[in-house]
């Protein structure tokens, strides 16, 4: 794990960016040379986000541009997607970042509620709260209909076109 801005190792249980090196590791992209694919020790930095525990299992967060960086702290939505499925009548849950001025984003957590649940956006938010840390808490919660997300070939939410979407019916 190195730290995504500077590459120097972080420590043990640490979060930064994974960073692979290894025999049966890519020679490189199509087109682009070597030493433009690995940093300067060999390593292949994947912008994936983790930490490993002291056995050295490592623990996937998401990708580094998919991480919520919201008042200094690094929040992972898959972390909070995990905890909003349980809540009950939540069907799906997808949280973005989208931008803020003065945190520099905020947690928006996307509900698809299921079908006859009454949901509110307070009942979710005190749901997450009993689980999460309270900077890790949707700011806000919106509601969405199955047929408005845009999905993927491989039925993923696109996530780009979600945070539009959130920016958009936030204004």
């Amino acid at each position: 794990m190195v730290d995504p801005v500077t590459g120097q190792t972080v420590p043990l249980g640490h979060r930064g960016e994974v960073a692979v090196k290894g025999p049966t590791l890519m020679l490189g992209y199509l087109g682009v040379p070597l030493d433009e694919t690995l940093d300067d020790e060999g390593f292949f930095r994947t912008g994936d986000g983790g930490w490993l525990d002291a056995e050295g299992r490592l623990f996937w967060e998401g990708r580094l541009n998919d991480i919520i960086k919201t008042g200094g702290a690094n929040v992972s939505p898959l972390e909070i997607d995990a905890v909003l499925r349980d809540c009950p009548g939540v069907k799906i849950a997808q949280t973005v970042g989208v931008p803020d001025p003065l945190l520099g984003e905020i947690v928006v957590s996307c509900v698809v509620p299921l079908e006859g649940a009454a949901l509110s956006a307070d009942q979710i938010r005190s749901f997450a709260r009993s689980r999460l840390a309270s900077f890790k808490v949707p700011r806000t919660v919106l509601f969405f209909g199955n047929d408005e997300l845009k999905t993927t070939g491989s039925s993923k939410i696109k996530t780009a076109d979600l945070r539009k979407a959130v920016v958009s019916r936030l204004r």
